[in-house]
């Protein structure tokens, strides 16, 4: 259970200063990923072709033939923000991605800030997509100390055309602390399946994703689906989605999204999220693949 306590502490939730010798934990594990798979229910394995694969699933990458970048801001409380950039590209017979997500707390609050930078490199073989990534976290607490650790992420996606994806990935295996005191991150497994339910050349869209995960050998299940239509390549897309909530997590089920598709390859993406004795949590998104 250490690790599923560790994730529940959101960084909607109200931090203590750390005793003596205790480990810090990164929040950033525990939020929404991007704008498009909180309304998804934070399933994200899966839902591969988007420069985000690079933070739960690099192999996710493959897909990609030219280019993807995503972008994702909110404000969880007023005075805190979270924003995720990521970009990818293939090279050769090569994917390459990387990314950043950045968390700024409140003035006040036992944290300054978290920080989680990735890179990522995806190889194919006979149809089989491998990925690895290196991860690097950091805290800056309130006195200005800083936590650092670093880790790596494996991955495997294979991809049925544009129809479907099953894939698997495990992060923060090899953790590696970084100077000053110790930083925890969890081990996560996640495997997760996603099937196109109409053909994404048509003009509707019905696509529906299911994973499951596992937090330090603690389970939680996730699923959503997104449908809607597009003409001329402008189209409007709703989701909706349901997750296992953490322990400590304000969030309730379910998640609301969608996106305004402005062609194939991009949109603007928002979510939902409702919380509990707080503010809904509102995401905002950008994303342009070719």
């Amino acid at each position: 259970m250490r690790g599923r306590r560790a994730l529940g502490l959101l960084v909607l939730t109200s931090l203590a200063g750390p005793l003596q010798g205790q480990a810090w934990v990164s929040q950033l594990p525990g939020i929404p990923l991007t704008a498009r798979t909180a309304g998804l229910g934070g399933s994200s394995a899966a839902m591969i072709g988007y420069a985000g694969s690079v933070f739960t699933n690099p192999a996710g990458l493959a897909p990609i033939r030219v280019t993807s970048v995503e972008a994702t801001y909110g404000k969880p409380e007023p005075k805190t923000q979270y924003l995720m950039g990521a970009g990818a590209a293939r090279v050769g017979q090569l994917n390459i991605g990387g990314g950043f997500r950045y968390l700024q707390f409140e003035p006040g609050e036992a944290q300054r800030d978290n920080l989680e930078a990735v890179t990522s490199l995806v190889t194919r073989v006979r149809g089989v997509a491998l990925g690895a990534s290196g991860h690097y976290y950091s805290i800056e607490d309130s006195s200005g100390a800083v936590r650092r650790v670093l880790s790596t992420d494996a991955a495997m996606t294979v991809a049925f055309f544009e129809i479907a994806a099953l894939a698997f990935s495990v992060q923060n295996i090899g953790r590696v602390r970084s100077g000053g005191p110790v930083l925890d991150v969890p081990t996560v497994f996640r495997l997760g399946f996603s099937l196109n339910l109409i053909d994404s050349y048509s003009n509707g869209r019905l696509l529906a994703t299911i994973e499951r995960v596992w937090v330090d050998g603690d389970g939680l299940n996730r699923a959503g689906l997104e449908g809607g239509a597009v003409f001329y390549g402008v189209g409007l897309v709703a989701r909706v989605g349901m997750g296992s909530q953490l322990p400590g997590s304000p969030f309730t089920n379910p998640s609301l999204g969608g996106t305004i598709v402005l062609g194939r390859g991009a949109g603007i993406d928002y979510a939902y999220l409702d919380r509990r004795d707080r503010r809904p949590l509102h995401l905002v998104g950008l994303r342009f693949t070719l």
